[in-house]
């Protein structure tokens, strides 16, 4: 499209991605504003914001969604019910790091023949 410093803009949209919600809202917004001062006009500008707005949009709905359920096979009720408690627990920290936490433990589980019956528990 044409914007100064994409790879740096692809760079901010990856890190800023790991934020739920206001990630992507963050980086579309700093897209829009970047790309009205680089090219002053309005529909150029909602072109930018737009495309990355379906890109983000596509990727947290389906490629996600899609990856982390087949790498994981965790169980979407243990999912939300680990998040709920976590995020009790840290607040926003908490919910950011409630998923990757019940990940360790369930290959922790899958692993150790004691714990296998909670292992399985957080499986699908």
């Amino acid at each position: 499209m044409g914007l100064k410093q994409a790879a740096l803009w692809g760079l901010l949209a990856g890190i800023f991605n790991s934020i739920p919600y206001y990630g992507p809202l963050l980086v579309t917004a700093g897209l829009a504003l970047v790309g009205y001062l680089q090219f002053g006009e309005l529909g150029m500008t909602a072109a930018v914001a737009g495309a990355s707005l379906v890109i983000t949009t596509l990727e947290g709905s389906l490629l996600t969604p899609l990856l982390i359920g087949q790498a994981s096979s965790m169980n979407q009720v243990a999912v939300f019910a680990g998040l709920l408690f976590w995020s009790w627990v840290w607040g926003v920290w908490g919910m950011l790091l409630a998923v990757p936490m019940m990940m360790v433990v369930k290959v922790i589980c899958d692993h150790v023949e004691p714990l296998h019956p909670v292992g399985h528990l957080l499986g699908d």
